[in-house]
């Protein structure tokens, strides 16, 4: 299936753990895509470099370098269109307040993209560079950095829902409050006019009414997401004054995020500030009900060891496979919140984790999560071909976390 975030299917909040190494801003980092950790390994390197020193308030020209593994230079025509462009930046400083997002284009040499940008604070900023490589139709974000000269200013972890940007006043408002995490759950931004009224002409911006890019206080989470419904297709329609998104943050704490659309030709960038429950074992998962809906399936006995748990999840996808194959939609729903909670056992079964193999293993369960919810909400609608684009990302992610376990003890 080729990739278009315009599906419903992958437009939910997925918290992408970075797995961000505490390299040298010069130096290519990376991290494992997914929902908020690793689905499968990064397959491009980033680096970045200014044209010269860097300064607060200064505009400075960088030189992006991507490449494969091998070494092989990332040009254009390996990456693919994701909402009409193949490199989207996604850059912050460490305070969480100077944010932009880049489109930057090809330099005088293959794999080199170049942009401007004026940074405004001080410190080491970091750079996600969202693509889709033609390889592996996988998204993924190549990490790094750069840094400015100064003191960095501290997060400031102001909690806000409402914020006024340019005479225009942006709410954000979660089905959840506080947004717990582990569970996915519908989130609204509604936009005011400077007249206080409904504003109901945003332009579209990068082939959606919408984008909000959010990051977790320590830059080693970022998501990116587009409202659900239907997109825009001509530059004349207009959104707005609500938009509704999908929301699932896998981890708790304190998380930023810009919400950025476009009025009057401008971009305009809307900062909420969230503070998010963590999980909490046995919580209902679904935002729209469909979990507690289903509230009377029969509880998932666990094995006792790793390889048992991942036989009996493979049996459980097999199972959804017939029934789709079938016509049996609605029993989808069962199957996956089975495989869900045996996945969800791994962590209380397998041993010798370190603490970054834990921590990705946390983060692929809670896009396994995601997506259990989402096979629910397309398998109770008889939507047979979202369900089955789901059950794709859904096996990558079985397989990375496969990969992940296989091999280490049990408990």
């Amino acid at each position: 299936m080729k990739f278009r975030r315009s599906t419903a299917a992958l437009l939910v909040l997925a918290w992408l753990a970075a797995v961000v190494a505490n390299a040298p801003s010069s130096a290519a980092e990376s991290h494992d895509h997914g929902a908020h950790g690793a689905a499968s390994p990064t397959t491009i390197g980033a680096s970045i470099a200014p044209a010269s020193g860097l300064k607060v308030g200064e505009p400075a020209t960088f030189t992006l370098s991507l490449v494969a593994k091998d070494g092989k230079p990332i040009t254009l025509a390996d990456l693919q269109v994701a909402h009409t462009e193949k490199v989207h930046l996604l850059i912050v400083d460490p305070s969480l307040s100077d944010y932009h997002h880049a489109h930057p284009k090809p330099g005088p040499t293959p794999g080199t993209y170049t942009f401007p940008l004026t940074p405004g604070k001080a410190g080491e900023y970091k750079v996600f560079a969202d693509l889709l490589p033609v390889a592996t139709n996988q998204q993924e974000y190549a990490v790094t950095g750069f840094t400015v000269a100064g003191t960095p200013t501290a997060v400031d972890k102001a909690v806000n829902r409402t914020t006024t940007v340019a005479g225009y006043r942006f709410d954000l408002k979660f089905a959840e409050e506080p947004p717990a995490a582990g569970h996915p759950h519908k989130a609204w931004l509604t936009v005011t006019g400077p007249d206080g009224k409904p504003f109901a002409q945003l332009e579209p911006i990068m082939g959606a009414f919408a984008h909000i890019v959010g990051f977790s206080e320590d830059r080693a989470e970022i998501a990116h997401i587009h409202p659900l419904g239907k997109e825009p297709e001509t530059a004349a329609e207009r959104g707005g004054p609500t938009l509704e998104f999908q929301t699932d943050f896998t981890t708790g704490g304190y998380k930023k995020l810009f919400a950025q659309v476009q009025i009057g030709g401008r971009p305009v960038f809307a900062p909420f500030g969230v503070e998010v429950t963590p999980a909490q074992a046995g919580k209902a998962a679904s935002a729209t009900g469909h979990e507690q809906h289903h509230g009377h399936d029969e509880p998932v006995a666990i094995p006792a060891t790793v390889a048992d748990i991942l036989v009996a999840v493979d049996r459980r996808v097999a199972a959804i496979d017939r029934a789709i194959a079938g016509g049996s939609l609605a029993k989808v729903h069962g199957e996956a919140f089975a495989a869900r909670d045996l996945l969800a056992a791994l962590p209380e079964k397998v041993a010798g984790l370190n603490p970054e193999e834990a921590k990705a293993l946390d983060a692929a369960i809670g896009r396994i999560r995601q997506q259990a919810a989402l096979l629910d909400k397309f398998g109770d609608a008889g939507d047979a071909t979202q369900t089955r684009a789901v059950l794709a990302r859904f096996k990558t992610e079985i397989a990375g976390i496969r990969q992940q376990v296989v091999g280490k003890p049990s408990r």
